[in-house]
This record gives C-alpha cells, sequence and structure tokens, in this order.
C-alpha cells in the first residue's frame, strides 16, 4: 500500500480496507497515538478493547509474537496484535530475521499494528531530508510493500490553523485566524503541544476571543521560534534581544550540538533566500529545490534577508562553524562558548 499521512488512513479506513502489517511513526507524536487508536476502533469496535494483545517492543518476546500471530480469532473478526517501540537498532541480527520471517507468515485473519512514540526513529538526524535509521528503515520498507505505513509528521501552519479554529469552537472559545497560524507557526505545528496551549488560553479567555496578542504573551517559547528570534535580531544587530533569546534558548538545557546545528540551519535558510533573490527565483522554488516542508520557513528568510549580504550571512555561517569545531575538538564551558560565538556574529 505504501506510505500514507493521517489523511490518506482515514479515507483507506473509510473504505473498510484492512492490512496485514502496519507501522507508524512520525515526529508528531500525538498524531501517531491517534490513528493507532482509530486503526484499532476499526478492526476490534474500541480502541481499548480486552481482545487485542500489546506487546512491549523493547524486550519483545518473538516466540510468543510467533504464537499470537498464527492464532485465529475465535469472537472477532481479527486477531489483533500492537507493538510499541520494537527498535531495530537495538536487536541482534538473528532476531531481527526471526523477526522478518513472522512478518512473511502472518496469518490471514491477524493485523499486526507496530507504532514508534517512545525513541527518535531518526537516529538524531533533523533537517528537511531526515529519514529513519537504517534498519529500522529496513522494516518500515517492507511494510510498506506488503502493508500499510503511516509517517505522520506535523501538517502546514495554514492546515493546522483550521484545526485549532475547530479545537477552540468545541471549547466554547474563538480564535482570530491569524491568531491560530501564530500559534501553530510557535508550537512548530505539534499537535499536543498545541492541544496544552489551547487548553491554557482558552482557559484564560474564559468564552471570549483568543487573539494574537494573547498567544504571544501566553505561549512559551519553543526551540525552532526563539532560535528564529535570535537569528533576526543578529542579523538586525539587536544586541539586547539577540541576548533575550540566548537566554531563553540556554535555559531550555537543549544540547549545545543540536542547538549550533539549528541555529546554523537559520542562517543557511537566509543565504538561500538571498541567492535565489539575486537568482531571480521564487520561494517556491526554494521550497522545491531544496525539499522544504513548510514554506513558511522559507518565507520568512526571504523577508528577512531583504537588506542583507551574503558576506555578512557568510561571516555569521563562519563563526559558527568554528565553534562547533571547537565545541567537538576541546574541553571548551559549552555556555560561554556559545555567547560569545553570538556576540561575535552581532559585531560583523
Amino acid at each position: 500500500m505504501g506510505i500514507l499521512d493521517a489523511k490518506g488512513l482515514q479515507a483507506q479506513l473509510k473504505k473498510g480496507q484492512i492490512e496485514n502489517l502496519y507501522y507508524f511513526y512520525g515526529s508528531d507524536l500525538l498524531q501517531v497515538e491517534n490513528c493507532v487508536k482509530k486503526l484499532i476502533t476499526q478492526v476490534t469496535g474500541s480502541a481499548d478493547s480486552d481482545s487485542v494483545t500489546r506487546l512491549d517492543g523493547a524486550s519483545l518476546n518473538l516466540s510468543q509474537l510467533a504464537d499470537e500471530a498464527e492464532l485465529c480469532p475465535m469472537f472477532a473478526d481479527y486477531n489483533c496484535i500492537v507493538i510499541h517501540d520494537c527498535n531495530m537498532e537495538t536487536m541482534r541480527e538473528d532476531a531481527r530475521k526471526s523477526l522478518r520471517e513472522i512478518l512473511e507468515n502472518v496469518a490471514e485473519n491477524t493485523v499486526l499494528i507496530f507504532y514508534v512514540t517512545g525513541f527518535d526513529i531518526y537516529g538524531g538526524k533533523t533537517g528537511k531530508n531526515k529519514k529513519p535509521s537504517a534498519k529500522n528503515k529496513t522494516i518500515i520498507d517492507y511494510i510498506a510493500k506488503n502493508g500499510t505505513v503511516c509517517c505522520l509528521e506535523p501538517k502546514t501552519p495554514s492546515a493546522m490553523a483550521s484545526d485549532i479554529v475547530i479545537s477552540v469552537k468545541k471549547r466554547g472559545c474563538t480564535i482570530e485566524r491569524s491568531a491560530a497560524q501564530l500559534l501553530a507557526e510557535e508550537c512548530a505545528c505539534q499537535t499536543l503541544r498545541i492541544q496544552q496551549e489551547i487548553g491554557k488560553l482558552c482557559a484564560f479567555a474564559d468564552g471570549g476571543e483568543i487573539t494574537e496578542a494573547m498567544v504571544r504573551d501566553m505561549v512559551s517559547p519553543q526551540l525552532e521560534t526563539t532560535v528564529y528570534a535570535l537569528t533576526k535580531a543578529v542579523i538586525r544587530r539587536r544586541s539586547a534581544d539577540a541576548m533575550h533569546a540566548v537566554d531563553e534558548l540556554l535555559s531550555m538545557r537543549v544540547e549545545m550540538p543540536y542547538l549550533m546545528a539549528t541555529v546554523a540551519g537559520c542562517f543557511i535558510d537566509l543565504q538561500r533566500a538571498i541567492t535565489a533573490r539575486q537568482s531571480r527565483h521564487t520561494v517556491q522554488d526554494v521550497v522545491t529545490d531544496f525539499s522544504y516542508r513548510f514554506a513558511f520557513a522559507v518565507e520568512n528568510a526571504f523577508r528577512d534577508s531583504s537588506g542583507e549580504s551574503t558576506q555578512h550571512i557568510v561571516a555569521c555561517l563562519k563563526l559558527l562553524c568554528e565553534a562547533e569545531l571547537k565545541l567537538h575538538t576541546q574541553s571548551v564551558d559549552e555556555r560561554v562558548l556559545f555567547e560569545r560565538t553570538i556576540v561575535e556574529m552581532l559585531r560583523q
């Protein structure tokens, strides 16, 4: 069947199509959980059905799984088995081969569901072209060919804004469309994070309207949005704003290599935007050529890079590269290194 998103899975279920093998993963963990529940409900009639066999993938007993996968259901249409967090990277080679044999011999009335929410299936990879780690990708590719795989990544801010408007309305409040999109961007389109913030905003609005000002004042800063604020402050040489963003980022206790890479990513976006503008290319050209999932990141880069020179951005990137090299080759105070690097970038 291949790889679907949430909408594709919903369409498949509406047609009554049930596969023997499923695999769910992605960065939007709440979507992963919700899609698994929808599938289980379709298969058994209830997301909490007692007839479902639930196995811990971290300590998977392959003999038990093989026995369960061959059982014929007695009082239901399907024998449903759910395996949570089976990480192929931590399994021995012989165990991976045994699991593959089990998948190849699943009984006709068995539905075997794998889903991941408890480990990083991307193996630490980030960016626009991240893929599952090699050994996990092997099982994903097999199930994509012989069943259904669902990759649940965050929606675009525009699409998420529509969901936010509906969710807020159900809670007895209203929200401006612009505020809904801002909330989506502030939360990096993460469903779980958005639902938490909606609960807080609706409690404050108390049946009234949620405005952009309320979102800006009440929504806790996220890594991506704070890095974006830092980048904007640096290229505009606003020292106070930049150092405020630095303090917020350091308070998040993000691993420094990841933080450095995220900041560098924002400056690379700016460099691409400047180069594209000089070559008379559009936002959509950049989105397509570099496989961006969210166009708003490129739109922001085009807007913020207006009037900027390539030399300025390159100088900032060079400082970030030097800092990363020190981070990986020398014994340094990571906080001091990061702060000094930002100060040097402000001086460019």
